[in-house]
């Protein structure tokens, strides 16, 4: 039954990103599954339900990319904050893509959404101070300054990434989304911290960015 219920999770989240959330109710997920609604029912009596357990797996894995090694950040680790969170935010697109219409309906997803932000901000910010202990993040010696400089570079990333996908779908109109789009968005999240990093840091990390975007661009 476990492989049930994990076959529609995935299914749905899939389905979702091809199709977007209006058109994906449960018997939709049903149908695209080949399975009876009877079968998707004993598992999820909504598909609110199943959006939350899909969003449960988007946001651990955001949280375990901010957090996973990052008592010394190297240039390629450094890079890697930008590839993981585009990936993240490609597999679960449709969430972006219908963020207010699904927040607006769910008030508990609402507010787990609001407190995920709040902690994400915070561990955006710890990423900066590491970066600063180390010597390679190069922000202002006056401690006011530099306090509300980190709370800026971690609010504009955010921001960059939590509206990269509706942002790329007004701007490319009738076209579909691509996973090429999301290399564009991890250069323009770097590029909000790069003038702040110590100049051979920022150039190495930027070159792992870039080789790391070209292999995905090649394959994609």
């Amino acid at each position: 039954m476990a492989g049930n219920r994990e076959k529609i999770i995935e299914g749905a989240r899939q389905l979702m990103n091809r199709e977007g959330t209006s058109a994906t109710g449960t018997t939709r997920i049903a149908e695209a599954l080949s399975i009876s609604p009877g079968n998707l029912y004993y598992h999820f009596k909504s598909r609110e339900e199943i959006v939350a357990e899909v969003y449960e797996r988007f946001e651990t894995a955001f949280r375990d990319s901010l957090v996973r090694d990052i008592d010394h950040i190297s240039p390629e680790r450094f890079a890697a904050f930008y590839l993981n969170a585009m990936e993240i935010a490609w597999a679960y697109r449709f969430f972006f893509a219908s963020q207010t219409d699904l927040l607006t309906a769910d008030e508990k997803l609402a507010a787990r959404y609001k407190e995920f932000q709040s902690w994400s901000l915070a561990a955006l910010e710890a990423i900066v101070v590491v970066l600063e202990k180390q010597g390679t993040a190069l922000l202002p010696k006056a401690r006011a300054q530099a306090a509300r400089l980190r709370k800026s570079i971690a609010l504009n990333t955010w921001l960059l990434w939590s509206a990269w996908i509706s942002f790329r779908k007004v701007e490319k109109a009738e076209s579909e989304l691509v996973r090429d789009d999301m290399a564009r968005g991890a250069v323009q999240m770097f590029d909000l911290f790069s003038p702040w990093l110590d100049p051979d840091f920022e150039s190495k990390a930027r070159k792992a960015l870039t080789k790391e975007l070209d292999r995905v661009e090649a394959v994609a």
